[in-house]
């Protein structure tokens, strides 16, 4: 991650054209706003558009712009994305997605700073900044026909690679305290920190969805914690699986004991991955409140 920051620094300032390559989740869009605001082209429009959501009409309409009736439902002009971003940066997310007119288009607005909006014979000149992004890998669709190669070369002049959240662990602890932080304010949740245990848990788990499932994840502990401390109950239940897989889930007893200090392990047990969270130890346990409550008492806990 400093290798990048150090690339950032380099590139940001420049007008070069970046391509960002990553997992979902990995943070494209927030590098892309990054570069945009550290270039000297800040203090003008930051335009973004995923080439996934929309057809290929739309996207072009979207892209480039339109005259009136040049479609069915085109009831009047309108700029696209490159004329609003004149002068400033376009942020084409997952722009391995785009059809091969598209992709032909788009060439030339990179090649000659020009295009033409759909049913116009106008050319339009624009002053843009491109930065692109895509979880594919382009080099493999190049050689399967899906995408242009010059159009590749065109917009591979710098690549930065994010690495996903799973081979930078040590990074974890830091973003999910920052989670924590942003999303106990804006619920206004009385929660004070994550336990030691749910914090090696986060950092043991391989986060496919990356740092946008992290922050998911610490949404949710905030919302559902019930006590002062983040709780392994509290995370998500691919994350309380594996703590239960990787600690076998198991209580090793020894032969002759009483049923009764079997149950006094186990709710000793559940209580601790709660955090002492009595309500939601007795949830898990499948017995009321009360009825732990009681436990307790007649164990002497």
């Amino acid at each position: 991650m400093r290798e990048l920051f150090d690339t950032l620094s380099l590139v940001a300032p420049t007008d070069a054209t970046i391509l960002i390559l990553g997992e979902s989740g990995t943070g494209k869009e927030l590098v892309a706003n990054a570069i945009h605001h550290n270039s000297f082209r800040k203090s003008q429009p930051f335009i973004k558009i995923s080439c996934s959501a929309l057809p290929e009409t739309l996207l072009e309409s979207e892209l480039f712009g339109h005259e009136k009736g040049a479609f069915t439902g085109a009831i009047a002009r309108r700029d696209g994305r490159f004329q609003l971003a004149h002068r400033g940066t376009i942020f084409l997310d997952e722009v391995g997605e785009m059809s091969p007119t598209t992709q032909m288009k788009l060439l030339r607005v990179l090649q000659e700073k020009e295009f033409e909006p759909l049913g116009s014979v106008q050319t339009l000149k624009v002053d843009v900044r491109v930065i692109a992004a895509t979880n594919k890998d382009l080099t493999q669709e190049v050689k399967e026909g899906r995408f242009r190669d010059d159009l590749f070369y065109r917009l591979n002049v710098v690549p930065i690679t994010l690495p996903p959240l799973r081979e930078r662990k040590e990074d974890i602890p830091a973003l999910a305290q920052h989670f924590f932080e942003v999303y106990r304010d804006k619920n206004q949740k009385g929660v004070k920190e994550i336990s030691n245990k749910t914090m090696d848990l986060l950092s043991r788990y391989d986060w496919p969805g990356n740092i946008r499932e992290l922050e998911n994840c610490l949404e949710r502990a905030v919302i559902m914690a019930r006590g002062e401390v983040i709780a392994p109950a509290d995370l998500p239940p691919p994350i309380q699986v594996l703590s239960r897989k990787e600690e076998g889930q198991t209580l090793d007893f020894p032969s002759g004991i009483s049923l009764e200090e079997v149950e006094r392990a186990l709710i000793l047990k559940t209580l601790e991955e709660t955090g002492g969270n009595r309500s939601r130890a007795a949830e898990i346990l499948g017995i009321n409140r009360r009825t732990l409550l009681n436990k307790l008492k007649e164990y002497g806990m």
